[in-house]
């Protein structure tokens, strides 16, 4: 049986912590539970080589911090990695 101080600190099966790209949180199919505001969406253009999630990952990270200097998180919100929603916490 648990006392109380151990189940208020067990961690929810929903709850992670998220990883950093080049300082830049990265959230995968995933939302963060601080409040944020939406700068825009980056999208993948034109061709790429191989079109593996790492490339795609890699593209649209230098395209958020090109078109979106004050973004501090990235939220992919499918596996096909060819758009992502910038985003800057409040």
């Amino acid at each position: 049986m648990a006392t109380f101080g151990q189940t208020q600190n067990q961690a929810k099966k929903d709850n992670a912590s998220v990883d950093q790209a080049e300082g830049i949180y990265v959230f995968i199919q995933s939302k963060p539970l601080a409040e944020y505001e939406v700068l825009g969406t980056v999208k993948k253009t034109g061709l790429v080589w191989t079109g593996k999630p790492k490339e795609m990952y890699r593209i649209l990270l230098r395209r958020a911090k090109h078109d979106y200097p004050t973004c501090e998180g990235l939220i992919f919100d499918d596996i096909d990695m060819d758009h992502a929603t910038c985003i800057k916490f409040k």
